[in-house]
């Protein structure tokens, strides 16, 4: 029986330790808003003030369960809607997105993730209808050597997963990207993260997997797409 384990391993197992420290900072995160609900002190982080009397611009989408959602391309005016959203993502969900410990988004990191050109760089916001929370965000990365390839990610607020929004977001990522010549896509995502594997099935035919170090890296094909 073998006494060591080899690099890819190990960081694989890092990984899987990372996993769990962020799912016991939720674990730790709900107890204390549970003792300050008890105290009386509980927090509520969705927005209160009222919604203005304009309709939000975008497409509004009703989900399976009711639920409306206002979705559009990312604007730079949405920065903070998107730091504040990150904020509120459980330690697990940030760590599944970014794939390492990340409480906090730089105003550099901001500016690149919300001015973006809309060609080899695309993103699409979801709002909640209601109250103009931002609550997801997809976005594809072209390929700098392949201009027909794109990375592809997805983070929804997790008291939205499961909803539909993810899907709303990625299938419209999908659509815009053909509309460029994007035909190939990968998503480098956890091993065990099971919803962003089911979100690339909606972006392309999956065609190869590589796993390596915690992580599994997906490649797929647009339906029609040239193989």
């Amino acid at each position: 029986m073998r006494s060591y384990l080899s690099l890819d391993e190990r960081r694989e197992y890092l990984t899987l330790v990372a996993e769990l420290r962020a799912l016991e900072q939720d674990i730790e995160h709900a107890r204390a808003t549970a003792r300050r609900a008890t105290a009386g002190l509980g927090l509520d982080l969705r927005a209160h003030s009222e919604p203005p009397h304009a309709v939000m611009r975008g497409e509004h989408v009703r989900l399976p369960d009711g639920g409306e959602i206002v979705v559009r391309p990312i604007e730079p005016g949405d920065a903070h809607d998107l730091a504040i959203g990150l904020e509120h993502l459980s330690a697990l969900s940030r760590f599944r997105r970014f794939r390492t410990p990340i409480k906090h988004l730089s105003v550099a990191q901001l500016r690149e993730l919300t001015d973006v050109d809309h060609e080899s760089h695309e993103a699409i916001v979801a709002f909640d209808a209601a109250t103009r929370e931002g609550i997801g965000v997809a976005r594809d990365v072209r390929a700098p050597e392949d201009p027909t390839q794109a990375e592809f990610t997805c983070a929804v607020l997790d008291r939205w997963q499961g909803r539909g929004v993810g899907t709303a977001l990625v299938e419209r990522l999908a659509a815009s990207a053909r509309g460029v010549g994007i035909e190939h896509f990968t998503a480098l995502i956890v091993v065990g993260n099971a919803p962003a594997r089911r979100l690339m099935a909606h972006v392309a035919d999956v065609v190869s997997e590589h796993r390596a170090g915690g992580t599994v890296e997906i490649s797929g094909r647009s339906p029609g797409a040239k193989s």
